[in-house]
C-alpha cells in the first residue's frame, strides 16, 4: 500500500461542503470522500476543548472515518490542527522511508551511479 499524504486544513476548508450533520453540539462538514476515507472538519462548535464536550466538536478539528470491510463508516480519529500537521509530516516520513528503501534495494541488485545521485 503506498501512503497518502493528507491534505491540509486550509485545502480542505476551501472544498466545497459535501454534506453536512448539524446537531445541538456544533456542525461537522464533509469536505472530502476517497475510496476508503472521509474527512470532516468541524465548521461550528466549541472554541476549544471543553469538559462534557465531544472532541470532534471543536472548531478546525479533523474527523477522519475509514470504510469498513462490512462497508460501513467507522470513526478513526479526530485531530487538532496541530496534530493534522504532524499527521502530515508523518505520511511525508513514510514515503520518504518507502522511497529509501526502494532504492537500497535497487542498488544491491544492481549498483548504478545515476541511482546514486
Amino acid at each position: 500500500m503506498t501512503p497518502t499524504i493528507r491534505p491540509t486544513l486550509q485545502s480542505l476548508r476551501n472544498r466545497p461542503t459535501l454534506h453536512q450533520v448539524c446537531e445541538p453540539w456544533g456542525r461537522l462538514e464533509l469536505k472530502l470522500e476517497t475510496e476508503d476515507t472521509r474527512y470532516w472538519i468541524t465548521t461550528e462548535g466549541v472554541s476549544k476543548k471543553t469538559s462534557g464536550t465531544p472532541i470532534n466538536y471543536v472548531i478546525d478539528y479533523v474527523t477522519v472515518e475509514k470504510l469498513s470491510e462490512d462497508g460501513s463508516w467507522d470513526l478513526k480519529a479526530v485531530y487538532s490542527p496541530e496534530a493534522w500537521k504532524l499527521s502530515q509530516a508523518f505520511d511525508y516520513c513514510q514515503i520518504l522511508h518507502q522511497d529509501l528503501n526502494r532504492i537500497n534495494a535497487a542498488l544491491e541488485t544492481h549498483f548504478s551511479w545515476d541511482l546514486v545521485r
